[in-house]
């Protein structure tokens, strides 16, 4: 799928506000993209596609996941997690994107995963940090984006707040978020503090 493509079909189901935010997840991944070697076109397309499904029916994401025998556990949640990996499941299935790195990133832009690609770290972080977001400390976070060099320790710092976050509002953790979180603290590429 060309890049003018994916505008357009996000712009056409997407509101106003949520098709800008892709836009600027898309810019975002492309500028961290250029400072960590990635692949720009990749980080661009997911990054534009990423939150196509946000607003999908939940009874027909739930119907997705048993179609498409993705994880099970993704029935115990709300549009929050199942938007990214039937975002993915509908960009190769009814919009023929095949590209394994495009659809791995639309699929884990809001949880992560262990061993993410670096089109998956660029898109997961750049939704993170996109210039609308206004999260507490989302300063910190894209000063280790943009300047401290590491987007392993990015990921680890963003998958700490995350599940702090969620566990002081007693929601449930998905598991892909906790491993996420393990793998990281623990990557031989983060810069630990001695």
């Amino acid at each position: 799928m060309k890049t003018d493509e994916a505008v357009s079909l996000v712009k056409a189901k997407l509101p106003e506000k949520r098709f800008n935010h892709s836009l600027r997840v898309a810019e975002t991944a492309v500028k961290l993209a250029e400072i960590y070697d990635g692949d720009k076109d990749k980080a661009e397309l997911a990054g534009i596609l990423h939150d196509y499904s946000k607003y999908d029916d939940l009874g027909s994401m739930y119907q997705m996941v048993r179609q498409y025998d993705l994880d099970s556990d993704l029935l115990s949640y709300g549009s929050e997690i199942l938007h990214g990996p039937v975002c993915a499941v509908i960009m190769e299935n009814q919009f023929g994107v095949t590209d394994e790195e495009v659809l791995l990133a639309i699929k884990n832009h809001t949880t992560g995963r262990a061993q993410m690609s670096k089109t998956e770290k660029l898109v997961f972080i750049a939704d993170y940090i996109e210039p609308g977001r206004q999260t507490p400390g989302v300063e910190e976070i894209r000063d280790l984006a943009y300047n401290q060099g590491s987007l392993d320790n990015t990921i680890y710092e963003i998958s700490k707040r995350t599940v702090l976050y969620l566990i002081t509002k007693d929601i449930t953790v998905y598991n892909a978020t906790i491993a996420c979180l393990n793998y990281y603290n623990y990557s031989d590429e983060r810069v630990k503090d001695d």
